[in-house]
């Protein structure tokens, strides 16, 4: 898995949190360090080599002046024993501090104390009233404490590296598992489960989204299951209507031209009832669990061309033999819908035809209609929506593309509707490439 490092991600910020409260601690442990450790060791430190330098100068004072050199040299020897010094040209803020203190214990205002580096790296000092140069100890080994905070903060930032990694595998397994899921409910799934093991946390997080989808799926059944209903129980009374309107023509007691109406409202009204079961049907729990099947789309479409109603009789086009895994009779009713949806809102000529493009099936009708604007596709594809040319012209009940996206989204297909080259409408269903 690629780690993310930015704000946005939610690796990204526990890592920087981590980190940051990892670093901020070692600044304040430093920091404390620093004033209850570092400086009144100094201090003291200071405080010694003055009452050393101070004897030092007695002592000269008392000894023959030919003898001062030689004791001097022993002592500046004494001073660097043991040392491994490198050596430096400039002082180093700790240094500048200790000598600050050395001045202030010798009475010697700050800044004033001469001083300067021996080729050995060390500072030697020259007290008031001491004509020669005397080696002070060095503080230099306090630095190692800077270079081991400095490698502690390091190996601290890489171990909550290594935290926030393992805390982002373990929250987001559960969060990618409820991505995923999120995702196929709004595709159309409603039957989906995550499991509820893991944290409570997570745990109560998948069975909320379980009861969820449950509750969607059940409201969607009712929804479906009276609409299906609905229009069931009112073929009933429409083929008696159509009954008695078949009495009327053969008895002659009525006008033709009223009766004329009479059957192409009831069949524009049979037409509206099939849309409904067939809106019903795509997402249906019982047509879902139904098979599918290896189908020669070419074949298929052929013989689906010889259900299709109305005219303008649509052509299928010559193309390479496809195959893909669908239930036939929704994919008939897919195939049915764009072809009326042509025939009401296109323009002749319509045309079949399906193909492989990169692994990825794909079925289309086209026609020399108006076609859709691009910025209405989406809208379109939602049900009891009807485009502009729908409203003054065919009757419709605005489900002929929310049946094919519907029937499309459950097959693991899409539907794309595009423009035509030279005008008009190309209504693809295109699957995935199936891996090879």
């Amino acid at each position: 898995m690629a780690l993310k490092l930015g704000l946005s991600t939610l690796f990204g910020r526990n890592l920087w949190l981590i980190v940051a409260l990892i670093v901020g601690g070692q600044m304040v442990n430093a920091l404390a360090y620093a004033q209850l450790v570092a400086k009144p060791r100094l201090r003291q430190s200071a405080e010694a080599t003055a009452r050393s330098l101070q004897a030092v100068a007695e002592g000269l004072r008392l000894l023959p002046e030919g003898q001062r050199a030689d004791f001097v040299a022993r002592f500046n020897d004494r001073a660097g024993l043991g040392l491994d010094e490198s050596h430096r040209q400039r002082t180093s803020l700790l240094e500048r501090s200790y000598l600050s203190a050395l001045a202030a214990q010798l009475g010697v205002p700050d800044g004033e104390l001469a001083w300067r580096r021996e080729a050995s790296g060390l500072i030697a000092v020259r007290p008031p009233g001491v004509a020669f140069w005397l080696v002070v100890p060095s503080v230099q080994p306090a630095f190692r404490f800077a270079r081991t905070w400095i490698i502690a903060s390091v190996v601290s930032g890489g171990l909550a590296l290594l935290g926030a990694w393992l805390i982002q595998r373990r929250i987001n397994r559960p969060l990618a598992r409820l991505v995923e899921a999120t995702r196929a409910v709004g595709q159309g799934q409603r039957r989906l489960l995550l499991p509820t093991d893991g944290p409570v946390e997570t745990a109560a997080l998948a069975q909320g989204f379980n009861e969820m989808a449950q509750a969607l799926a059940r409201d969607e059944e009712e929804r479906l299951l009276m609409l299906a209903g609905l229009s069931h129980d009112l073929r009933t009374p429409l083929a008696k209507i159509r009954l008695v309107s078949e009495l009327l023509r053969d008895s002659g007691r009525s006008e033709p031209e009223l009766l004329d109406t009479l059957d192409r409202s009831l069949h524009g009204l049979d037409g509206l009832l099939t849309q409904f079961l067939d809106y019903a049907r795509a997402s249906h729990p019982a047509e879902q669990d139904q098979p599918p099947v290896d189908i020669a789309l070419r074949e298929f479409l052929g013989e689906t061309l010889a259900l299709a109603p109305g005219l303008p009789q649509p052509r299928l086009i010559d193309g390479p033999a496809v195959h893909r895994c669908a239930r036939p009779q929704a994919l008939r009713r897919l195939v049915l819908n764009l072809i009326v949806n042509a025939q009401n809102h296109g323009a002749p000529p319509i045309e079949l035809a399906c193909g492989e493009q990169a692994g990825a099936a794909w079925i289309e009708v086209r026609d020399r209609g108006p076609g859709i604007p691009a910025a209405r596709v989406d809208e379109l594809k939602r049900p009891f929506q009807r485009g502009d040319a729908a409203r003054s012209g065919k009757p419709g009940s605005g489900l002929g593309l929310a049946i094919v996206e519907r029937i499309a989204r459950v097959e693991g297909a899409q539907l794309q509707l595009l423009p035509r080259d030279g005008g008009g409408l190309v209504a693809r269903v295109q699957w995935s490439a199936v891996p090879r």
